[in-house]
C-alpha cells in the first residue's frame, strides 16, 4: 500500500530542484507530470476498486500541500486533475455509477483537465457564457474559455456550456482530438508560471447527449446538498492547502535564513534580534489559524457534515489571505536579500498571490460569508437592493 505523505514529500524535494528554472523560462513541467504519472500520484483518489489510491480528502489535502512546497506550480496544475477524481469518487461511494468511465482513463493514465471560466463572466462558476446550440443526438458548442491547466498534456477534458434555449448550465467531456477542440497558450503571469493554464477554443464542437450533464436552470430554486458540496469542498481543501503549503515553505526559507546569518559587527545570528522573534511570532499567527480551519473542516467533514457554503468559502478565504499576508512578512524578515531571483522567496511571494483568484474569489467570498451571517441567502436575486 502505498504511502501518499511520504511519496509527496519525495517528490516535493525532486521537483524543487526544477522550479526556478520553470518559474524562470514560464515553461509547463512535463517531466514533472510523468514522473506524478509513473508513480501513481495522478491516481491518489481515483477508488481502489479502478486500481487507484483510495485516498480521501484529507490524505490528499495533505499531500498537495508538501508537493506545493516543492513546486507550486506542478501541485497546481496537477490539482485540477486529482480535484476532479475525488470528487467523482465520493460520487460513486454514494451509489453514482456514471463516474466509472472517467476512473477508467486516469488508471490508464490519461490527465483529465478543464475549465469552468469564461472571458465575460469572470470567475463565476455558476454560470457560463459559453453557447450550447441544441441539435440532433447533442450540441454544438462555439466560444472560448480561460484558465485551462494542464492544457499542454491533458488528454480529456471538461468543462461548462450554458443551453442557448433554456439557459440550463451543462457540465460535458470530451476528448482532447475532438473536432473544433484547439488548446491556445496564452498563459504569461507573474504567478504560477508552469501551470499550463491555457485558453481553450470551441469552434462549432460536437457534444453528444452521452457526454452532456445537465445541471440546474436559471429558473430552479437554488439547491445545496452533499451532491453540490462535493466538487466546491474538494476544491477548497486542495486549494487551501497548496497556498499554506508555499507559505509555510517560504517560513521555513525565513526562519533558515535568519538562524543561520549573523550580520557585521553582531556576536549572535539575525534570529536573536527582537524584530524577527516577533516577525516570527507574526507569522504564526497568521499560518497556525488558517491550518487549524482547514484540519477543523477536514474532521468535520470526515465526520459525515455537509459543510455549508459560507464554511467553504472560509476557510478558503482565511487559507489563501492568511498565506499572502505571511509571505509578505518572509519577505521583510529576510530583508533586502529576498528580493533577488537566486533565493526562492521571491518566487514564493509570487506564487502565493494566486490563491485570491480561484473560485471563489476573495469578493465573492466576503458576499457569500456576510449574507450567511445575516441570514441572507447568498444566491437570492435581486443581490443588492435596487431601490
Amino acid at each position: 500500500m502505498t504511502n501518499w505523505t511520504a511519496l509527496a514529500t519525495d517528490l516535493a524535494a525532486e521537483f524543487a530542484e526544477r522550479a526556478a528554472e520553470i518559474d524562470r523560462t514560464g515553461r509547463f513541467p512535463v517531466e514533472n507530470l510523468e514522473r506524478l504519472r509513473e508513480t501513481g500520484y495522478l491516481t491518489i483518489a481515483v477508488p481502489a476498486e479502478f486500481g487507484g489510491g483510495g485516498a480521501d480528502l484529507a490524505t490528499v489535502a495533505e499531500c498537495q500541500r508538501i508537493l506545493a512546497g516543492g513546486c507550486a506550480s506542478t501541485a497546481l496544475a496537477a490539482n485540477m486533475h486529482v480535484f476532479g477524481l475525488g470528487s467523482a469518487a465520493e460520487s460513486w461511494a454514494a451509489g453514482d455509477p456514471a463516474t466509472e468511465p472517467i476512473f477508467r482513463l486516469a488508471a490508464g493514465g490519461t490527465i483529465v483537465g478543464g475549465s469552468l471560466t469564461d472571458a465575460a463572466t469572470g470567475l463565476n462558476v455558476r454560470t457560463s457564457s459559453t453557447p450550447a446550440k441544441r441539435t440532433d443526438g447533442g450540441y454544438v458548442i462555439s466560444g472560448r474559455k480561460s484558465f485551462c491547466s494542464l492544457a499542454p498534456v491533458l488528454g480529456f477534458f471538461w468543462g461548462t456550456a450554458a443551453d442557448t434555449e433554456t439557459g440550463e448550465l451543462l457540465l460535458f467531456g470530451l476528448r482532447r482530438d475532438a473536432p473544433g477542440l484547439d488548446f491556445v497558450d496564452t498563459w504569461d503571469t507573474m504567478a504560477m508560471r508552469g501551470t499550463g493554464s491555457w485558453d481553450v477554443k470551441f469552434d462549432d464542437v460536437f457534444v453528444p447527449d452521452a457526454a452532456v450533464q445537465r445541471g440546474r436552470k436559471p429558473s430552479d430554486p437554488a439547491v445545496w446538498d452533499e451532491v453540490q458540496e462535493r466538487g466546491f469542498a474538494w476544491f477548497a481543501f486542495t486549494v487551501a492547502s497548496i497556498y499554506l503549503g508555499v507559505a509555510r515553505a517560504a517560513a521555513r526559507f525565513a526562519y533558515d535564513y535568519v538562524t543561520n546569518r549573523t550580520v557585521t559587527g553582531a556576536s549572535l545570528p539575525m534570529a536573536r534580534q527582537p524584530a524577527q522573534v516577533f516577525n516570527a511570532s507574526r507569522i504564526e499567527l497568521l499560518l497556525r489559524p488558517a491550518e487549524a480551519l482547514v484540519s477543523d473542516g477536514l474532521r468535520r467533514r470526515a465526520a459525515g457534515e455537509v459543510l455549508a457554503p459560507a464554511d467553504l468559502n472560509t476557510l478558503k478565504y482565511v487559507a489563501v489571505n492568511a498565506a499572502d499576508e505571511a509571505v509578505d512578512q518572509c519577505v521583510r524578515m529576510v530583508g533586502g536579500h529576498g528580493i533577488f531571483r537566486k533565493l526562492p522567496l521571491e518566487r514564493f511571494y509570487r506564487d502565493v498571490r494566486a490563491g485570491q483568484f480561484h473560485p471563489p474569489n476573495n469578493d465573492v467570498a466576503l458576499e457569500t460569508i456576510g449574507k450567511s451571517a445575516l441570514g441572507i441567502d447568498p444566491l437570492a436575486e435581486p443581490r443588492w437592493p435596487t431601490d
